[in-house]
């Protein structure tokens, strides 16, 4: 019999290069790459961070801090960056023997240029992570839950993940990528229905729900139809986060830091939040302070892992995040 995991988070594993760009620099003043007139130029880089990324991987970090045994289904190559993505990995005790390793490709990388208030531009070479093709490598799957992260479009993989919850009593929270929302609503829906958890940003419960209003009480209204069995997540920036469940509806601000690189926030939060409910036995509120402890303390940090939380967070610290509870329309 297989190894039973507390949790299994899938997703993208990639190299991150970050560079700010107070630090790129034509003849002494500030510069940009994608600026026309620098076209010709050279771009003088006074420093650039690397690091490990990828929802995959940043999710199964949190996972494994919160001290649950926590395994990665994810693809790399048999690279340099690969192998460092698997000695990342198991820096953070995450179980990789799911991990397919491919031959003939080169691990992802992702550019990331960042702005002063830690907003990113982001250059994207999928190479190995890319999710289009994947095919799992075990199908005998033992977990209490599974954390599905962007799968750039890959609803037949999806599906057979949801087939493989459903024989063994898992569930499923998913965190889906720009291609799954692309999808039609009639292959979306019958996987929203048999989702546990949803987790989205407020650009991607606009699209999933057509709405273009701002206003978070219809959208998570509209949400719950479509997934009528999951709690809702939806993450709003400065405005803080929302949290659905049943007839309640429950935000949270967040605290007051600087933010130094905003990659990975979401990672840290949907894994925050699932983590939260699994060491709490299904207490939102706990969970959503969890959650926005651990978004709030990665942003304040270089790279998508080195803010989390190492740590399940004392009852002092859930209580710094402030919970607002009202009645859901």
């Amino acid at each position: 019999m297989s190894k039973k995991f507390d949790i299994i988070s899938i997703g993208s594993a990639v190299r991150d290069i970050f560079i700010q760009n107070k630090d790129l620099s034509c003849q002494g003043k500030i510069c940009h790459p994608f600026d026309p007139s620098n076209l010709g130029n050279k771009i003088t880089v006074k420093e650039m961070y690397f690091d490990i990324g990828g929802g995959g991987s940043n999710s199964a970090a949190t996972f494994s801090n919160m001290g649950l045994q926590t395994a990665l289904i994810s693809q790399i190559a048999n690279d340099l960056p690969g192998k460092e993505i698997l000695k990342t990995m198991k820096k953070f005790k995450v179980d990789t023997s799911l991990v397919n390793i491919k031959k003939r490709e080169e691990t992802g990388y992702s550019v990331i240029f960042l702005s002063n208030t830690g907003d990113r531009t982001a250059l994207i070479f999928r190479g190995a992570s890319d999710f289009k093709n994947f095919k799992l490598k075990k199908t005998n799957i033992h977990s209490t839950w599974l954390f599905v992260t962007s799968l750039n479009g890959n609803l037949p993989l999806l599906k057979k993940l949801l087939q493989i919850a459903k024989k063994n009593n898992i569930k499923i929270a998913w965190n889906p990528g720009n291609k799954e929302l692309l999808s039609s609503k009639s292959q979306l829906k019958p996987i929203l229905q048999k989702t546990d958890v949803l987790l989205l940003n407020i650009k991607e419960a606009q699209a999933l729900t057509n709405s273009k209003s701002k206003n978070i009480k219809p959208i998570v209204s509209k949400l719950s139809k479509i997934a009528p069995n999951a709690i809702i997540s939806v993450t709003a920036g400065n405005r803080g986060a929302f949290v659905k469940d049943k007839s309640q509806l429950l935000s949270a601000k967040i605290l007051d830091k600087k933010v130094v690189n905003a990659t990975g926030a979401g990672d840290a939060f949907g894994s925050g939040f699932v983590s939260g409910l699994h060491l709490y036995n299904y207490d939102i509120k706990k969970a959503l302070q969890l959650a926005m402890l651990n978004s709030n303390s990665v942003v304040t940090k270089m790279g998508a892992k080195h803010g989390l939380l190492n740590k399940p967070p004392t009852k002092k610290m859930l209580d710094k995040i402030k919970i607002k509870v009202t009645l859901a329309t």
